[in-house]
């Protein structure tokens, strides 16, 4: 009789990810795909390339959970968790050492503190502005007529402190456009943009002890960021290896232990960064 496997599906705003790993918590085999107007459609696809991945079939799946904004769309699920669980408990898989997880994505960025145990002791939450998120990132770009990784490339050639002063993604650009004006060097205005975000994050965490671990698609594609982050925070940041499937990484884990109760976070703090 073949193994079985367990799946966790992120199906986040702008990618849809998808997890396998075996009994023991080992991941077998990872899959994306944009997640565009049907989240039931990109979890299947996602699911698929998995599978493909790890060299098996769908009737190897014992359990799936579900996670992100499309959860309730995925119909492969048996579960469903909200992000915040399922991001701490995979990069907690992966650094048992973190205390703080740093989850930036295409539409919201999430600061989540751990305990010893990995379960959630309190997060925060920019939800409802572009400010500090990937799509920040791609509406600059797109102004810029530059794709997101050439900007990623110029601010690794930065060598100056510059940061920009607007965290609203109107108003960033039209200061990226007054610092054009005023001749600063290409890679340290895309420099000065992740390190707004860096800022932005600095200003949500509410404890600046233990190890930092980053995750999502931002910390994935964009190296940038990573250093950014290290500069506005004074610490190493840890990257795991599959940062933008760290969701989809716990909620396999989760699958495999059907009667675990999501953990209540301690002394919770939800922060709504309000539109501008």
């Amino acid at each position: 009789m073949s193994e079985p496997l367990f799946a966790g599906v992120d199906a986040g705003s702008s990618a849809t990810k998808c997890v396998l790993v075996d009994a023991a918590g080992r991941c077998l085999g990872h899959g994306i795909a944009p997640s565009g107007f049907d989240y039931a459609i990109a979890a299947d696809q996602a699911l698929n390339r998995a599978l493909d991945a790890a060299g098996a079939k769908r009737d190897r799946i014992e359990r799936c959970v579900s996670t992100g904004y499309g959860r309730e769309r995925v119909e492969q699920a048996t579960r469903r968790v909200t992000e915040i669980t399922c991001h701490a408990r995979g990069a907690f898989e992966w650094y048992p050492q973190a205390r703080t997880i740093v989850d930036i994505g295409g539409q919201d960025t999430k600061v989540i503190r751990l305990n010893a145990h990995g379960h959630t002791a309190d997060y925060r939450m920019n939800a409802k502005c572009a400010a500090g998120t990937g799509t920040f990132l791609e509406s600059i770009a797109v102004r810029l007529a530059l794709p997101l990784s050439e900007i990623d490339g110029l601010a690794m050639r930065s060598t100056g402190r510059l940061v920009m002063n607007s965290y609203c993604t109107v108003f960033t650009s039209t200061e990226v456009l007054e610092r054009i004006k005023e001749g600063q060097p290409h890679e340290e205005i895309a420099m000065g943009l992740f390190r707004a975000i860096a800022s932005r994050v600095a200003e949500m965490m509410s404890a600046r002890d233990g190890a930092v671990a980053a995750t999502g698609g931002v910390v994935t594609h964009c190296r940038a960021m990573v250093k950014a982050l290290e500069e506005v925070l004074g610490v190493g940041v840890l990257l795991p290896p599959l940062p933008q499937h760290a969701g989809a990484f716990g909620a396999a884990l989760l699958a495999m232990k059907p009667d675990d109760a999501e953990p209540a976070p301690r002394s919770l703090s939800l922060e709504v960064i309000r539109p501008c």
